[in-house]
């Protein structure tokens, strides 16, 4: 760690220097005030300093005082160790922002057991002002994801009502064309030209079959029945099945060999999860092949989505450009669970989640492959 030691006393300053260097410090030093209020200005100044009080140029309370002025969120650690040592003393270096205060002459050991606590304080900072980093970066990712989550649900709504309009919409009048057709001719006093009514009857067909294949396209978008009445593994299946078919990605599942059950609140993020996954790869990955593993190992639940695509960019899983991987992230977190994204040697990309399972039983998972 660099150390600033700020004495005029040559001597004082000599033996300092070699007992903190001996003991793995890096030392700069300053024999008058100004000089060490300058070094302390530096974007690489030190995080620690031994001030002495009364120096030419600058005392050590004026230095004190200028750099407890300045903001910032990595203050120096600063001892004060001066021969004035009243009480009086102590309170007014105290004041003045000193973090600790030292009379001379002073035992090598006492400083050194101080100059730790300095260390340590100056770790703690350090580890405050990461988690604060890391805190100001997930709310900006939160605000990011909830515009992004309204954008998209307003982005769904288009979509239905497009589907509804432009697809549901002219079958039905055409349906509804036909059955008036079939009612005047059933309703008028002649004999109805029953060929003409079979071929109508005929050309209703394909647009009811075409109608109920799309009813239950978005019903299936909108709310997966195969997860609700057969559980997530049967779910992840038909999802690889509707991957593999639509796409010709090859999809290879493993799933435990036991069944077992799962509330609704945990199974449907986990399905999501891997839907988004699996667009992710689709969009973005150009792979050949993608994995979907899930296992019950030591109470947990482990759910993977591996393929062999070109992985993640760096910075690439947070922020705008990563919407999909913070959804990801989210439905995780909402149910107790981490998430971690990779790029595994020699492979593309990997996310891995991992649910807390109290009471879950290690289990063999079962190859399928698609």
């Amino acid at each position: 760690m660099n150390i600033l030691i700020a004495d005029d006393d040559s001597t004082s300053r000599s033996m300092l220097v070699g007992v903190l260097e001996k003991n793995g410090f890096r030392v700069a030093e300053a024999d008058d005030g100004k000089r060490a209020w300058l070094t302390l200005q530096q974007p690489d100044a030190p995080r620690m300093v031994i001030l002495d009080w009364l120096m030419p140029e600058m005392d050590g309370s004026e230095v004190l005082r200028r750099v407890r002025d300045i903001q910032t969120d990595r203050p120096p650690y600063i001892i004060m160790l001066t021969s004035k040592g009243d009480k009086a003393d102590v309170i007014a270096g105290l004041a003045a922002g000193a973090n600790d205060y030292l009379a001379k002459p002073f035992d090598i050991g006492e400083l050194f057991a101080r100059l730790q606590v300095g260390r340590r304080m100056i770790e703690l900072q350090d580890v405050l002002i990461s988690k604060a980093d890391e805190l100001r970066r997930t709310q900006n990712d939160l605000h990011v994801l909830a515009a992004r989550l309204q954008t998209v649900r307003e982005l769904e709504r288009t979509t239905l009502a497009r589907e509804l309009h432009d697809s549901f919409g002219p079958r039905l009048t055409s349906l509804q064309m036909d059955l008036m057709w079939l009612d005047r001719q059933l309703s008028a006093a002649r004999i109805p030209d029953l060929a003409d009514c079979y071929d109508r009857i005929v050309a209703m067909v394909p647009l009811v079959e075409c109608l109920t294949e799309q009813t239950q396209n978005l019903c299936a978008s909108l709310r997966p029945n195969v997860l609700f009445e057969l559980g997530l593994a049967a779910a992840i299946e038909w999802q690889a099945e509707d991957l593999a078919k639509r796409t010709g990605l090859n999809c290879s599942i493993a799933l435990p060999a036991c069944e077992f059950d799962l509330e609704e609140n945990i199974a449907l993020p986990l399905f999501r999860i891997v839907q988004e996954a699996l667009t992710n790869v689709i969009r973005h990955a150009q792979a050949t092949h993608v994995e979907v593993n899930l296992d019950f190992s030591n109470n947990h639940l482990e759910l993977e989505i591996r393929d062999d695509g070109g992985g993640f960019p760096p910075d690439s899983t947070s922020g705008v450009q990563a919407l999909g991987l913070l959804g990801i992230r989210e439905r995780a977190g909402g149910i107790g669970g981490t998430v971690e994204f990779s790029n595994p040697p020699g492979r593309g990309a990997s996310v891995k989640v991992k649910v807390p399972m109290p009471g879950g039983t290690d289990q063999t998972p079962m190859e399928k492959y698609k």
